[in-house]
């Protein structure tokens, strides 16, 4: 890409579009504005009701694919809203649902575009593509996904199988209808985070990431049917390649325990007291303190007891008035 190009690509961010950076110096910004969304490359329509947790949340005309990950909590990428911005989506059929959202402190829009795409490194603030939101109310009627977020649990390696899931668009290069339809595909790992800057999980395969699809959820599969979010999906060259801000590094860890901490909520997949997490046993909820109902029964029950009580005494005298006479 040349500079002319380049700067072209920044006036129209400056002019008020989103984007996606490019991690080669020849690949293109890539537009997020949610203007022509719809699937994600070579992706196939998923259940709705398989994947309640799965929303299109919209940010002051734009809109992105996120998740919601706790009672109170959405999941989303740091480019798709401003820091302390607003994200709304609606879960669990028609409720609607409203919510502040806070970037990871190191992320920097600024970096991820001159540092990812004018000199091609993985700088500080390119790669840490995390914002969490605090939503207004508790999202009801639907189960949570969880948040891996330790690498023993993804174990990161090339040619690991995941998959991609978003609501962005379906051709190779962008375009596509917005249809609202959202999809998930498989691709396999190419690479993985690499010291301190890059959090980076890489993957490549028939389904890639498109316009739209920013912000939804990478997931491992397990063979039981189970699944969690490892990254966050970031940007990609809107053919075969997606690089996805993987959740399960340190650095994402420490700040989402203390985001949660300050604002009172829990993560499934963080928090092990986590409620309406996917998959989760949660206890049953703790038995009504006794009432004026029970009175009756309190009485009827000392009643017994004292009744007990004479029996055994009149039984006693009994035996030593037999024991006497003999």
């Amino acid at each position: 890409m040349n500079r002319s190009a380049i700067l072209c690509a920044l006036a129209a961010l400056a002019a008020g579009a989103l984007a996606h950076a490019a991690i080669d110096k020849n690949e293109e910004i890539i537009s997020g504005d949610g203007g022509d969304a719809s699937e994600l490359i070579g992706g196939t329509p998923a259940k709705p009701e398989d994947w309640p947790a799965s929303v299109y949340a919209r940010m002051s005309g734009a809109a992105c694919s996120a998740t919601v990950v706790g009672e109170k909590v959405l999941l989303i990428a740091a480019h798709c809203v401003s820091d302390g911005g607003t994200a709304s989506f609606s879960a669990g059929g028609p409720n609607q649902y409203s919510s502040r959202c806070t970037h990871h402190p190191d992320y920097s829009f600024t970096r991820w575009l001159d540092d990812r795409l004018l000199e091609g490194i993985r700088a500080k603030g390119a790669t840490e593509d995390w914002a969490l939101c605090h939503v207004d109310k508790v999202v009801t009627g639907i189960k949570y996904e969880k948040v891996l977020v330790d690498a023993a649990q993804f174990d990161c390696k090339a040619g690991k199988q995941v998959r991609l899931t978003g609501y962005g668009c379906i051709r190779s290069g962008g375009g596509g209808g917005n249809d609202g339809v959202f999809r998930v595909g498989l691709a396999n790992v190419t690479s993985c985070p690499s010291g301190a800057n890059n959090h980076d999980t890489v993957t490549r395969g028939a389904s890639a990431l498109c316009y739209g699809d920013s912000g939804g959820g990478a997931y491992l599969e397990g063979a039981d049917g189970s699944r969690a979010i490892f990254g966050v999906n970031s940007r990609g060259n809107i053919r075969d390649t997606s690089y996805l801000s993987s959740t399960y590094t340190g650095k994402f860890k420490s700040w989402a325990t203390t985001w949660a901490a300050s604002k009172a909520v829990k993560i499934c997949g963080l928090h092990s007291d986590a409620l309406g997490c996917r998959g989760a046993n949660n206890p049953p909820p703790p038995p009504p303190p006794p009432g004026d109902d029970c009175a009756d029964e309190l009485a009827a029950a000392i009643d017994t007891q004292s009744k007990a009580g004479l029996a055994l005494g009149a039984l006693k005298a009994c035996m030593t008035a037999i024991e006497g006479g003999m």
